[in-house]
């Protein structure tokens, strides 16, 4: 083959576009819904704006599911595991401390246990709005438990309603960015802050699964 025909054949392939990227898909979750309510923490309104925004703008496989009792938390799960449902992006909203998270009315998942149940739906970003979640121990159960997380973000304090709102309407970004810039990430933190008072903490997989430091976070945090 001469050097030109060589030379066309590699501007032929620096010239074709590149295919476009799979939608992302997303599910939120409230959990122990009933209970949400009744604080007042029940996001539903802000979550159904979310869900229609990534599934019009973004093309998005969006799920929307309110977890009341153990054996609706079954259903929704076991229904989703059914149709081969998985998710890049995973929001529950709900009660949680260090040890683990209320996942039902009548039952509280460690967040081993926790971790077991979003197994099958193979996340690659999770965004807890629930208090202390974002603790370097649960970061670590989690990525020890899902090969495909790359990121999650929480709050290592407890939360509020209005840190929970933020995130919610943080999502369609979350889910269009697949690897959010730093200086995103860094104003975001700063907005959180200023406006709920919380801390936004961000677990990535490459840089805190396994690094010890993130004890020491949790110790800033709680000063």
């Amino acid at each position: 083959m001469g050097s030109v025909e060589l030379a066309a054949k590699r501007g032929d392939r620096k010239a074709r576009p590149r295919a476009p990227l799979k939608p992302q898909s997303l599910l939120i979750l409230h959990l122990d819904a009933d209970q949400l309510r009744a604080d007042g923490l029940h996001l539903g309104g802000i979550a159904t704006y979310t869900a229609m925004l990534s599934a019009a703008a973004l093309g998005s496989d969006v799920e929307v599911q309110d977890v009341t009792t153990l054996a609706s938390a079954l259903k929704v799960f076991a229904e989703l595991r059914e149709q081969k449902r998985t998710f890049d992006v995973i929001v529950a909203v709900g009660h949680s401390d260090d040890t683990g998270i209320q996942m039902a009315s009548d039952h509280f998942a460690t967040w081993v246990e926790f971790a077991t149940w979003l197994e099958p739906l193979r996340p690659r970003r999770l965004l807890l709005a629930a208090c202390r979640a974002g603790r370097w121990s649960a970061g670590q159960v989690l990525f020890d438990a899902h090969d495909n997380l790359r990121r999650i973000f929480a709050c290592p304090v407890n939360a509020t309603k209005d840190f929970a709102a933020m995130m919610l309407f943080a999502v369609p970004y979350v889910v269009a960015e697949r690897r959010p810039p730093k200086k995103h990430v860094f104003w975001s933190q700063i907005a959180a802050v200023a406006f709920s008072g919380r801390q936004l903490r961000q677990w990535l997989r490459t840089t805190d699964k396994g690094n010890a430091d993130g004890l020491v976070f949790d110790l800033l945090a709680d000063v």
